[in-house]
């Protein structure tokens, strides 16, 4: 199978509402694992009964990828795919030269000091991972996530898109830099990484998030030294 038909095949994720706890977005992750670990113990995030679902961009930039790839293997934990996930599964897994160098050219060199018996295992958590997730939350109301953008104006349209709509949801930044303010319909908010909100620094505050339409955007480049954006839905 190849990529574009592992992309076709885990294109929605849906989660049902939990019960038990709290569910929370966090922006990329980008191989800083230990500090994203270390913010939820500042929270008071309970692994046995919350949820936390990341926008994408767990790998590269950070020291510490590998560990950011076994996050999925958590009962806590999912995410969507980002680009630097599909960069990683097209060029060392499929081969895709050309996508190879340009993941190594983005961060994607920490690959050659891991341990290629990890391999075949992060391919299988990666090749696992939805476009788009769903989320029911138990106060009623419906969350989408999805890495960069929602090239549509309906939600049920995730399942009609193409090879070309679902890379957009991996890659386009077109709606951020428009500042297009429309909403989609049959979602009650959509949460984005992938386009840094302005510049990044380490005093940035969890509430620095930009909301365009229902959309709301919360990386504000942790690998650059930022805090996480963790929201908590509600």
């Amino acid at each position: 199978m190849n990529l574009e038909k592992t992309l076709a095949n885990h294109r929605l994720l849906k989660l049902d509402a939990n019960l038990l706890g709290d569910d929370y977005v966090v922006g990329d992750i980008h191989g800083n694992t230990s500090r994203l670990l270390e913010q939820l113990d500042e929270i008071g995030f309970d692994r046995t009964q919350d949820r936390l679902i990341c926008v994408g961009d767990l790998i590269d930039r950070g020291p510490e990828s590998g560990a950011a790839i076994e996050l999925l293997a958590e009962l806590w934990f999912f995410s969507v795919l980002g680009n630097h996930e599909y960069f990683m599964l097209s060029g060392l897994k499929y081969g895709n030269s050309k996508h190879k160098m340009q993941w190594l050219q983005n961060g994607g060199e920490w690959i050659a000091s891991s341990d290629p018996a990890l391999w075949p295992k992060w391919f299988e958590l990666l090749c696992a991972v939805p476009v788009a997730i769903e989320l029911q939350h138990k106060s009623g109301r419906t969350y989408g996530v999805v890495h960069a953008d929602f090239p549509g104006y309906d939600w049920q349209q995730i399942h009609e898109f193409g090879e070309t709509e679902l890379e957009k949801c991996l890659w386009s930044r077109s709606r951020f830099k428009e500042r297009s303010e429309h909403e989609v319909a049959g979602i009650d908010a959509i949460y984005h990484g992938h386009s840094i909100n302005g510049t990044a620094d380490a005093d940035k505050s969890a509430s620095d998030v930009i909301q365009l339409g229902n959309r709301f955007y919360i990386e504000p480049g942790a690998y650059k030294g930022a805090r996480f954006v963790i929201v908590k839905l509600s």
